[in-house]
């Protein structure tokens, strides 16, 4: 038992630290564009949150023993793709600095996905 609760933790944090990096560049490309402080909180929480529902549904899906539906799938590449645009966005414009910045978002839906 102790193992397994190891295991979650683990995996809670696998997907929170990629998280906080991936807020904090959505959150900062939101001020760039003139976004208040609250509302540039909530933009990240939006992209996120929809990876979240969407791939929550498609793990309820899956323990019924059903294939995802178009909806969910859509939202999930869709988020992602925001996710990824929205991190790179903020990086200065060269190769490594993009890759830097485009890996938070790769991490956490590699992360969420398991």
């Amino acid at each position: 038992m102790e193992s397994s609760r190891r295991s979650r933790w683990t995996t809670i944090a696998a997907v929170l630290m990629p998280a906080v990096i991936s807020y904090s560049h959505m959150f900062e490309l939101a001020r760039r564009h003139g976004e208040p402080d609250w509302r540039a909180a909530l933009f990240p929480l939006s992209v996120d949150g929809m990876i979240v529902a969407s791939s929550m549904t498609l793990l309820a899906d899956a323990h019924r023993g059903r294939r995802g539906g178009p909806l969910p799938w859509s939202l999930l590449i869709l988020g992602g793709l925001a996710s990824l645009a929205a991190n790179v966005a903020v990086a200065d414009p060269t190769l490594w600095s993009r890759v830097v910045h485009a890996w938070p978002g790769f991490a956490l839906m590699g992360a969420y996905g398991c």
